[in-house]
């Protein structure tokens, strides 16, 4: 009786793939909508990555007989390896043959001969939308149906072996039981102890409580079946990564040969044989556990050197051991991409630290010069502080508590940590840059009056133009200065010069605007002057004065700092010397 064999081994040459005589229609399902699929029509079923194909494979040495079959899609060298088959192998189809799902959702496969259902299963769909369709580990799939439940002469990586059989392809081997092979049924030629579970793309099939067999090449995902084939041998093969033919002599024996010393292989009757001579090599395997070399006798100009090497001459076994240590290893691919990358990885962040360092610098420098420019550097000791936009935030509790409006901003009560009541007025619309903001506050930070409040702060990051000022709970000056009205000794209310506007709310009213369009636009002089004076105004005598007033006090609140006129200029404006001004 044969043993079981397991065995590395190249998918054999089985007969051209059909893409490489003519050309294929693929498809990525097959529904009810779809025509009857007809063998000549040349379509294959493809799994998503193109690593399977399904269809009707015309049978070797014949044109018009086919299978319906699973196979490995172009591997390399145009070799096909079927892997499943809806019909016997012993009973091809003709072109007459179809595959239709019906009107029933029942998938059919039938052909002239026979008008029966020649599909495994006879499968019926739950639905109408159901297709039938090629997964990438090869299972064919139609609603609850999957071919991985129907096998033929191969197992796939992660198919279920228990509760199924191979049959091979001439009929004559059987594998029963997940664990039985037979010759012609009920004849039994080989068992193992163990039952067979489920074959894995590392190369090991794993069997009963926790128990695998090991392949040569154990550990490598590749492309593997677990195919019986025609002699009876249940093998676990894997397609290499380089395409071939069939084992067979490169070069034919001459009158001068030598051997090559295949370590750890055997044939035919395992460890125990007889035969010191083989003429045919039949049932091989290779596993470490077995304490002999094969010497195989090849012609003297073979230059090909065995890689079934690694156990000491058979002869040597004997003797005591010598044990011989390796060279040491060279240094790796692995050690040298470690370096690179973290040398890559020093070299960027020194290049980081390095441009952060120039932004940093380059930021000073503007701000140092700047600081020279307007003067800040000599700001009296206890000038205005700079605050962070996060510190005002939280001192005015989110900008929550507004105290007042304005045209250039919005202010806010707000209270430091040393418990000091502040006003911040965060500015709004400024069209200057940072050259102007500075200058703003290197003047007001130089200005100490009585009547005026004192900066104390002021911020300028995110985008955020705010002063910080000491807090005046009496409210804006501009109440008192322009108020709605003013009752005369005579209890009656009397006219105010501009009070006569109070239908403005103060908040949004700017005396310069309102005054240039009182002189300049409505004409309306007397308007603009206090009641204390506005008696003795002659438009004939005094406009020429108030018109000079007038421009004089809007020259001097331009936005722009360099436009205003020195006081000089102002002096000689407001005596009425003209100059260039």
């Amino acid at each position: 009786m044969a043993p079981f064999f397991l065995f590395l081994a190249f998918f054999l040459l089985s007969k051209p793939s059909p893409s490489a005589s003519q050309r294929q229609q693929s498809m990525a399902s097959f529904s009810s909508s779809d025509s009857p699929w007809l063998p000549m029509q040349n379509k294959i079923l493809l799994s998503p990555n193109s690593t399977f194909a399904a269809g009707f494979y015309p049978v070797a040495n014949s044109s018009k007989h086919f299978n319906f079959s699973i196979w490995y899609y172009k591997l390399p060298g145009n070799i096909t390896t079927t892997v499943w088959t809806a019909n016997k192998h012993d009973s091809p189809l003709s072109t007459n043959a179809s595959l239709v799902i019906t009107a029933t959702r029942e998938l059919r496969l039938t052909d002239s001969s026979s008008r029966s259902n020649l599909w495994p299963g006879a499968p019926n769909a739950t639905n109408n939308s159901t297709r039938l369709v090629l997964n990438e580990d090869g299972n064919l799939v139609f609603d609850k149906w999957e071919s991985f439940h129907f096998p033929t002469d191969t197992f796939l990586p992660n198919q279920s072996i228990n509760g199924t059989e191979l049959v091979s392809q001439n009929g004559k081997f059987r594998f029963l039981n997940s664990s039985v092979l037979s010759f012609n049924y009920p004849d039994n030629y080989w068992t193992s102890d163990k039952v067979f579970g489920q074959l894995n793309s590392d190369g090991s099939v794993n069997q009963g409580n926790d128990v695998s067999i090991i392949s040569a090449d154990h550990g490598v995902a590749r492309m593997r079946r677990l195919t019986l084939d025609n002699d009876g041998n249940l093998r676990a093969l894997q397609r290499s990564s380089t395409s071939g033919d069939a084992c067979e002599r490169k070069r034919k024996l001459t009158s001068n040969t030598k051997f090559l010393q295949l370590d750890y292989v055997n044939f035919t009757g395992g460890s125990n044989q007889t035969n010191l001579k083989l003429d045919r090599l039949l049932y091989g395997y290779w596993s470490p556990g077995t304490e002999v070399a094969m010497f195989l006798r090849v012609d003297s100009s073979e230059t090909a050197e065995t890689n079934f090497t690694g156990m000491s001459r058979v002869l040597d076994t004997t003797c005591p051991v010598r044990v011989t240590l390796p060279f040491p290893p060279r240094e790796s691919n692995t050690t040298t991409r470690n370096i690179a990358i973290i040398c890559t990885l020093f070299a960027a962040e020194l290049i980081a630290g390095i441009l952060f360092f120039w932004a940093f610098l380059k930021k000073y420098i503007k701000y140092r010069d700047m600081a020279q420019t307007l003067g800040l550097e000599f700001l009296p000791a206890g000038g205005p502080k700079r605050f962070t936009y996060a510190e005002l935030k939280a001192a005015t509790d989110d900008f929550s508590d507004a105290i007042g409006k304005g045209g250039f901003g919005d202010v806010y009560r707000g209270e430091l940590p040393d418990k000091r009541v502040v006003a911040v007025k965060c500015l709004k619309n400024v069209t200057g840059g940072d050259a102007e903001f500075w200058a703003e506050v290197t003047i007001i930070a130089r200005m100490h009056h009585l009547n005026l409040v004192r900066l104390w702060g002021f911020c300028a990051e995110k985008g955020q133009r705010i002063l910080v000022y000491e807090y005046v709970p009496n409210g804006s000056l501009d109440r008192y200065l322009f108020p709605a009205g003013r009752v005369a000794s005579s209890g009656t209310e009397a006219e105010m010069g501009p009070a006569q506007d109070s239908s403005v709310d103060s908040e949004e009213w700017y005396f310069p605007r309102w005054a240039f369009d009182k002189v300049f636009k409505e004409m309306r002089v007397e308007d603009i002057l206090d009641r204390q004076i506005k008696h003795c105004y002659d438009d004939r005598v005094h406009f020429d004065m108030v018109d000079r007033m007038v421009k004089t006090a809007l020259w001097c609140l331009q936005d722009r700092a360099d436009m205003r006129p020195s006081m000089g200029k102002v002096a000689k404006m407001l005596e009425g010397i003209r100059g260039n001004h």
